[in-house]
This record gives C-alpha cells, structure tokens and sequence, in this order.
C-alpha cells in the first residue's frame, strides 16, 4: 500500500531529482581499537534510493506501448509515360546515331541548302547518316542500301509506297530520282524497295555505280542523304536526294 501511495503520488506532481546529484556519505574507518557508530546524515530526499528505484519500475509498466506508425515503402515510382512517336528532334538523332557508333548528326552545308533553294526545293529532311560499306560500293550490286528500321525520316508519300511495291513482269517497279551531292554532280537514278527479312529497305540503284565513282565514295567513308521535293514542269512534288560526304 505504502508503494502504490508513492506512485500514485509521483503521477500527480512529485518530481523526483536526479539520482546522480544525491550524495551518500562513506562511512569514515575508525583509526581507533573501537568502532563507533557515526551519526546519520539526513538528506531533503523523502525516500531511499530503492524506494525510488521500485517506483520507477512501477512507472514503466503502467505506460503502454504505441506501436509507431510504418511507413509505407511499397509505393512504386511511377515510370515517365513513352512520347509519342513524332518526328525526330536533333537530340534523338545525334542519340541514334551514337547507338550505331556513328558519328554525331551534322547539319547540311550551308551552299548545298542554298543550291536547293534556287532548284526550287523545299521540305528538306535528313534520311540517314550511315557509314559505306563494302556492298554499298560493289559493283556486282549497284545499289546503295537505306534500312528503313535505321531512317530519321521516311520520305515516301502513300503513293510512293505503293507505286514501289508494284511488280512489273515479276520485278520491282521503281521510280526515277534526282541524285546531287554537294559539290556539282547530278544524276537520275532508280529508287526501288525491297522485303529484306522481316524489314523494308529503300535502294538507290542503275547509275549509282556511276554518281558513286564519279564523287569518290569510299567504303568507310561516312555519308549523309538528304530528300527534298521539287515541282516541275512534267510532275509536281517530285522526290529528289541531295548527298553530302563528311570528313
């Protein structure tokens, strides 16, 4: 009863100091044969050390335990949402050409954009920046290959899709192109397309042999094809092809 009245007490305003600051006399030895007893040191402490110990102990087992709050870690960052499929930014251009270690997208020579312009040529758009290879320059072949799964841009209308998948006398039916590179050359060459696998591919072919020997194409060397439009007098938005070599 005596503890449960202290502890009652100390919840209702008792405070109790701190342990550490109560001093204790040590009891001194006596140098003589006889030991008296020293007289106690009273303290302003209401209680004993134990007494406070017990009521501590009493305390903690009357305080109930809250289970803290968790917090929850399952949440999944959201992943950004896919653009949408638009046309390519140079950004996305210089990031796939990195992808197929090639070199870092250039723009078109400012004399080459100039000499379209006084063509007549309009909506002018990077195809693909691709380095030569062996079979691009083979003559056996003739023909310069353009993998639509590695163009920037695809530069056949509708119509052109389908007049390009047209078979003539069980060939393939092409269309005539205008070829220029940045320096003076001009050429008609055929653009055909062909099934490859489970993907399409563009090819510049009959008199490319010839636009190839005549600018000095190199296997290795890196190359840009440009297309752009033209109107003339016989058909109107014509597809032409303008190449630059790049060093």
């Amino acid at each position: 009863m005596v503890k449960g009245a202290k502890v009652e007490g100390f919840r209702m305003g008792f405070r109790i100091p701190d342990l550490n600051q109560i001093y204790i006399p040590k009891r001194r030895r006596s140098s003589g044969a006889g030991n008296k007893e020293e007289p106690k040191i009273e303290t302003d402490f209401p209680m004993s050390m134990s007494e406070a110990a017990d009521i501590l102990v009493e305390i903690s087992r009357s305080v109930f335990y809250v289970e803290p709050e968790k917090i929850n870690k399952t949440h999944k960052r959201k992943k950004p949402s896919q653009p949408t499929p638009t046309t390519m930014t140079k950004k996305q251009m210089n990031k796939k050409a990195k992808k197929s270690k090639s070199l870092s997208i250039l723009e078109m020579p400012a004399a080459m954009r100039d000499r379209i312009v006084k063509m007549g040529g309009y909506e002018i758009n990077l195809v693909i920046q691709k380095q030569l290879q062996d079979t691009d320059l083979n003559k056996n072949q003739g023909r310069l290959s353009l993998p639509t799964e590695k163009l920037l841009f695809d530069f056949a209308t509708e119509e052109e899709k389908k007049l390009l998948s047209q078979r003539e006398n069980k060939k393939k039916k092409g269309m005539n192109v205008l070829i220029m590179d940045n320096v003076s050359e001009e050429r008609r060459i055929c653009l055909k397309k062909w099934k490859i696998g489970s993907g399409d591919v563009y090819c510049l072919m009959t008199q490319w042999n010839a636009f190839a020997e005549e600018t000095g194409l190199k296997s290795g060397q890196h190359i840009q094809i440009w297309c752009f439009r033209r109107d003339d007098e016989f058909e109107a938005s014509r597809l032409c092809f303008g190449m630059v070599k790049l060093n």
